[in-house]
């Protein structure tokens, strides 16, 4: 699947190699196999101490932790190989049930994506019924506002109306 996960899923499982990064996955392997990264800084310290003696130009040693290194690696190699077939022979049983707990997985995953979009639609349904609220006060107070300035404005006119009736029955008595 290349939807994205939701944010609030941090979904990481201490044993799902397809979800570590290089350094966990490192960890895990040498957990699983702790004959192999012995047996490679065992290799690699004959080599420094090789390089080291070769320097010095002490032949004798030189030739010693060469022959330590090919050591070494073999012991590196055959614990490399007895691991691999150790934990290679994985029974159908297993593989059965790491596809079900991948697909259990997969379905936990669907549920939460979405339910936090269900979350979202909400946040946003109620958004817009606010604005829509707001809108409607706005609007009802507008009309509110127009029909109190007509009032003034219509009681104006007729002040004005019956300014300009007394001012001409005035008029009308003085002449």
């Amino acid at each position: 699947m290349s939807r994205e996960l939701p944010s609030s899923f941090d979904g990481k499982s201490e044993f799902d190699e397809d979800e570590m990064d290089i350094l966990e996955k490192m960890a895990f392997k040498c957990k699983q196999q702790p004959l192999v990264p012995l047996g490679v800084i065992a290799t690699t310290g004959a080599i420094f101490l090789a390089t080291k003696s070769i320097r010095k130009g002490d032949r004798v040693n030189t030739q010693k932790y060469f022959r330590y290194r090919v050591g070494f690696q073999l012991a590196t190699l055959i614990a490399l190989v007895a691991g691999g077939y150790m934990f290679q022979v994985e029974s159908d049983e297993q593989k059965a049930t790491r596809e079900e707990i991948l697909r259990a997985k997969a379905k936990v995953r669907e549920r939460l994506w979405i339910e936090e979009l269900e979350r979202k639609d909400e946040a946003m349904k109620s958004r817009k019924k606010r604005l829509e609220d707001s809108r409607a006060e706005l609007i009802q107070a507008a009309k509110e506002g127009f029909e109190e300035e007509k009032k003034w404005t219509d009681a104006i006119e007729n002040a004005k109306e019956e300014e300009s009736a007394e001012g001409n029955d005035n008029k009308d008595v003085s002449n």
